[in-house]
């Protein structure tokens, strides 16, 4: 009977302890196509020809049986080579795979892009040097100082409205997880939520996802409230505001 009891007293604490974590979301990059929009300004300015050399790039689409958490492998080509300039002063070199058969029509992929890459802060854009461009409905990638695009899933992203917050969260990744994720202010920030987080992606992957799921509806609370529903800022507020402090601070003292 004391040891049903036990049993009952585990049970019960389990069922508690999982009601208090509050996660408001399966992921954070589809929860609003209004963090930036056509009416943000964009930082990009041009658009260079370079001369094409050999690049190594990484392609969703290539397997790689070693790898099991996620597509993709490293190939060596010679794409079609750019430079996008921004009015900011950064550059960054968009390698754009020969298979969109010339430059004419690879430089209209990279422009449409690099545009749309213009649009988000510097904080988010401060450490990448490069954009990968493949055909392909792939998930788009962040890290490696890059930000990793295929073609066909980009125009899906944009017929729904989403392209800018996508790059939120891969620019998040390329810009922000080396610094933050492994922080001891993060980490004391992820306790003092108690258990909570952003979404369930953030949760699964805490110390690969947490800050990409979560800097970028930090900067929409900041800079871009009004675009948000008032139930969507009441979940974010509720479920990570120690996250929230330390993204303002960032944000505050990014200069």
């Amino acid at each position: 009977m004391k040891k049903i009891f036990f049993t009952l007293i585990i049970l019960l604490f389990a069922c508690v302890n999982e009601d208090t974590n509050f996660i408001p979301f399966e992921g954070t990059v589809f929860v609003s196509n209004n963090i930036l929009n056509s009416s943000d300004n964009s930082f990009f300015s041009s658009l260079e020809r370079i001369q094409d050399n050999p690049r190594i790039m990484f392609d969703r689409r290539v397997s790689d049986e070693s790898k099991s958490d996620a597509p993709g492998s490293w190939i060596n080509i010679t794409p079609f080579l750019f430079v996008a300039n921004f009015s900011d002063g950064t550059q960054i070199e968009v390698q754009v795979n020969n298979e969109f058969e010339n430059k004419t029509n690879a430089e209209k992929v990279a422009f449409k892009y690099v545009e749309v890459i213009g649009k988000l802060p510097g904080i988010f854009r401060k450490d990448v040097e490069t954009v990968w461009i493949h055909k392909g409905n792939e998930d788009f990638g962040g890290g490696n100082n890059n930000l990793l695009i295929h073609h066909d899933r980009g125009l899906e992203y944009q017929k729904k409205g989403f392209l800018e917050e996508v790059f939120l969260h891969e620019a998040s990744h390329t810009s922000l997880d080396s610094y933050h994720s492994s922080s001891n202010g993060w980490i004391e920030a992820q306790i003092a939520d108690n258990g909570n987080f952003i979404s369930d992606y953030a949760e699964e992957y805490p110390q690969r996802e947490d800050v990409a799921e979560t800097f970028p509806l930090c900067f929409a609370l900041k800079y871009k409230r009004d675009r948000l529903d008032n139930g969507i800022i009441q979940k974010i507020e509720k479920a990570i505001p120690s996250r929230i402090k330390y993204c303002n601070n960032v944000f505050e003292n990014m200069n």
